[in-house]
């Protein structure tokens, strides 16, 4: 390790994020997927959760079968982390690639089946990324390492929905005024209008549709017609001068109606195939991307640490039982959780704002709203990663305050270079100044830091979900983003600390539970499907929005995480306040 212990190995690191890039990148794109998945194929909402329940269930797979091997060898010592990377990076570059034919099939399931292998394949990265990062310089300062490649993975997340969004939809209109400027009533006829473009270029396309059968595009033609005469209807009934916002509410409540119909209508399967085209594209790109890295990675400088760490393994490590450690096991409930609610939050977010309460926003005008929220995680361990810089008091208040405005620029710097019209985002940094206050207040101290930002996360959740202006609520849902920013981190610390020689053991228990981003989406979609039963909703609000009680639930276990650990780790001779937020 002698080799390891001196300057960070810069020209070595460099190559090294790029990977950490393609982490938020792909897993952040997968929120544009859903809906367009969801459009085509004719899904309910819990179903086009499998999408991010997939990738995520590699995780676990992948995870386990790296444990299960390493039991009996260690990988990364007998093949080296090197080629262990580029193993993990062709995998990937397989699953990316395997978007052509399952566009080409028109098929779900293949379409799962290739996610599924790109995730296997970042689970191979993510076991040697991380640990490979601590070990390109001194020990002393991995953890500012890992803390830079965490916000170069959360720049993925922020331009990864923009650029998907831009390959699948194209670039945006800034013509097109934000909902804000608008009443209520121009806001509903602007969505009729919209919806019937739509379905107007849907029967022009069918009618040069020679691939399917004459029949089933004629029947096609009809019923898309239907639509677009009720529509019509609706909108005839705007010519009326004297209407109100109790019109306007009762207006949008039809066309969420329709909208529902619409929804459950399968168009024939070439048509949709030429719709699937469009993400051949993206995927194809980043499988030749993936391969090219693989390739790159190689051919690098990148060292394989020395072969020291055999030495330190010993017989009693083969024994450890996790249930023996406490703030271990409550720490993989909170890994599960987290990893849970911080994809939940985003993968649920397309359905929330296509609901008539959030103004029934559709596919191509999403992506703005899931940079933002990733972008959110930028914000916040940008500015968690100050605290790793040695600096003076002033200089590191004003970064504190500096930074997550920077990071935030970025955000609507790219969004704009997209087309988008993101002014409406200018009310955020009130969210994010509530965030920073809390962040003064957490310190570096894990514990305190993780409940503060549990109770905010609550906080946010219970107010989106009973704030009266929508323009206002969904921020509150977005700004949870913030809130799980430096939560990995923090949990992370606290469920390992006191594991000693075990520690590496407890960490590949941790990663398995990242398994969580593919199963709590999955229950909160399954909430928003009563709205297909139940289109009264709930409590006065839609399932839909309803749904966002899951957040708080899990925000709930996490501050409660945060609260009960440290009295746990005294009692074990642990001082808690010796452990710091490092990653």
């Amino acid at each position: 390790m002698e080799h390891y212990s001196k300057q960070t190995k810069w020209s070595q690191f460099i190559s090294l994020i790029i990977i950490f890039f393609f982490f938020g990148f792909v897993a952040a794109s997968n929120d544009i997927l859903i809906p367009v998945f969801k459009k085509w194929f004719v899904l309910s909402q819990v179903q086009s959760q499998l999408v991010a329940n997939v990738f995520y269930a590699a995780y676990f797979v992948g995870s386990l079968i790296f444990f299960i091997i390493s039991l009996k060898s260690d990988i990364l010592q007998k093949f080296g982390y090197k080629k262990t990377l580029a193993v993990g990076l062709i995998v990937s570059a397989i699953g990316a690639l395997l978007f052509i034919p399952a566009a080409s099939a028109v098929s779900f399931g293949f379409f799962l089946t290739a996610l599924f292998i790109v995730g296997l394949g970042f689970s191979i990265q993510q076991i040697v990324a991380n640990p490979l990062a601590i070990k390109m310089g001194s020990p002393q300062t991995g953890a500012h390492r890992l803390t830079l490649a965490g916000g170069i993975n959360s720049l993925g997340t922020t331009l990864g929905p923009i650029l998907i969004g831009v390959a699948l939809f194209g670039i945006g209109n800034k013509q097109e005024k934000p909902t804000a400027d608008l009443s209520e009533i121009q806001i509903v006829k602007n969505d009729y209008n919209e919806l019937k473009s739509e379905l107007q270029k849907n029967i022009l396309d069918l009618r040069n549709d020679v691939a399917d059968s004459k029949e089933e595009v004629d029947n096609a033609i009809l019923t898309v017609d239907t639509y677009i005469s009720a529509v019509n209807l609706q909108l005839s009934r705007f010519e009326n001068s004297t209407l109100t916002d109790e019109d306007a509410h009762k207006f949008s409540s039809d066309l969420g109606k329709i909208k529902q119909d619409i929804s459950k209508f399968a168009y024939p399967v070439n048509f949709v195939k030429t719709r699937l085209e469009m993400v051949k594209i993206p995927f194809t790109i980043l499988g030749i991307a993936f391969i090219l890295v693989a390739v790159f990675m190689l051919f690098s400088k990148i060292e394989d640490p020395a072969k020291t760490e055999d030495i330190k393994i010993d017989s009693g490590s083969e024994r450890f039982n996790p249930f023996k450690h406490p703030q271990l096991i409550l720490g993989m409930i909170a890994i599960f959780i987290y990893v849970g609610v911080e994809v939940s939050i985003a993968s649920n977010l397309p359905a929330l704002l296509h609901t008539k309460e959030f103004g029934g926003i559709l596919e191509h005008n999403i992506a703005p709203f899931i940079s933002l929220y990733w972008g959110s995680l930028m914000i916040g361990r940008w500015n968690g990663g100050i605290n790793v810089f040695n600096m003076s008091k002033t200089t590191n208040i004003i970064m504190k305050f500096a930074v997550p405005f920077i990071a935030f620029g970025i955000i609507i710097i790219a969004n704009n270079l997209s087309g988008k019209d993101v002014s409406s985002f200018y009310i955020y940094p009130i969210w994010i100044l509530i965030f920073i206050l809390m962040s003064f207040i957490g310190g570096k101290n894990s514990g305190k830091t993780l409940m503060i930002f549990g109770v905010a996360g609550v906080l946010m959740m219970l107010a989106g979900l009973i704030y009266p202006d929508k323009e206002i609520a969904k921020y509150f849902f977005i700004s949870g983003g913030l809130f799980c920013s430096i939560m990995w981190p923090a949990i992370f610390d606290l469920a390992i600390a006191g594991l000693g020689k075990n520690t590496g053991k407890g960490s590949s228990f941790l990663i398995m539970m990242i398994l969580g981003g593919g199963l709590i989406p999955l229950l909160q979609g399954w909430i928003c499907d009563f709205d297909q039963t139940n289109p009264d909703g709930i409590l006065g609000i839609s399932f839909t929005h309803f749904s966002y009680i899951i957040p708080v639930f899990c925000f709930l276990y996490l501050a409660y995480y945060g609260f009960i650990t440290p009295k746990i780790l005294k009692k074990r001779d642990v001082n808690p306040d010796d452990i710091k937020i490092t990653l």
